[in-house]
């Protein structure tokens, strides 16, 4: 995120590979003006879910806003460690066996990374660094401290300024990227370092100050938000979008 890259987003017509009538996603908004149905995250998140888990690796996250971010992968067998710098983690999705880790921060005009990882084992192993001060035998550190600054074993897919990634999701094979210029809210996808929007997914800024993605057990990927000019949730399923908007 050190890097300024002007977003550039571009709009595909859907109609160009799917028809002149079909897109390649259903979009639905229903606004729900019912308090007692307003669903919050632990609704949908299980107890005590690992951030990420596959057969080799449990997956943790950690974030200290505009001082840094970092994903932890722990690999199962040996029970060491890894990690790189994730300001902060929204998801991680496993791609053709590749590791891409979502980021995004809501400060100032709003950062957001897509990095790749394909072995989480070839990552640094934090150290943390000696003290700033001690006084009366406690130890002190800058926040900044405990987060990872390390890059290596990653790739950068996208490293932005002006925009929020709120959800990344797999869908036929290929991520996609529920973005926001704080304008808008697109339907993107990556092109040469770049989001490059698919469709418009809400005419409203759809964001929150910590997103993360829930999946649920039969497969539906979730992420609130809540700011000023709309507070709801998104639920995605297959090609299917269903914006939740509460009034």
């Amino acid at each position: 995120m050190k890097k300024l890259h002007i977003i550039v987003f571009t709009f595909t017509l859907c109609s160009i590979a799917f028809g002149q009538t079909d897109k390649l996603f259903e979009m639905n908004e229903i606004f729900v003006k019912d308090s007692s149905q307003f669903k919050t995250e632990s609704d949908f998140r299980k107890r005590d879910s690992a951030f990420f888990e596959d057969d080799n690796y449990i997956v943790r996250k950690t974030c200290s806003g505009e001082w840094g971010g970092t994903i932890w992968f722990k690999n199962k067998l040996t029970g060491i460690e890894y990690s790189c710098e994730a300001t902060c983690p929204v998801v991680v999705n496993k791609v053709n066996g590749t590791y891409v880790v979502t980021s995004t921060l809501a400060h100032m005009v709003g950062f957001s990374t897509v990095i790749e990882i394909v072995n989480p084992d070839s990552m640094a192993i934090f150290q943390l660094p000696e003290p700033r001060q001690i006084k009366r035998k406690m130890k002190i550190y800058y926040i900044s401290d405990r987060e990872s600054s390390s890059k290596k074993g990653t790739k950068i897919l996208v490293d932005s300024v002006g925009a929020m990634v709120i959800a990344s999701f797999p869908h036929n094979d290929q991520l996609f990227h529920i973005v926001t210029d704080f304008q808008k809210t697109y339907i993107s996808k990556i092109e040469n370092n770049t989001f490059v929007t698919v469709d418009t997914l809400s005419n409203s800024s759809l964001w929150t100050y910590d997103p993360e993605l829930i999946r649920t057990d039969d497969g539906h990927s979730i992420v609130f938000f809540s700011n000023q000019e709309a507070k709801g949730y998104l639920d995605i399923y297959g090609n299917k979008m269903n914006l939740i908007r509460y009034q």
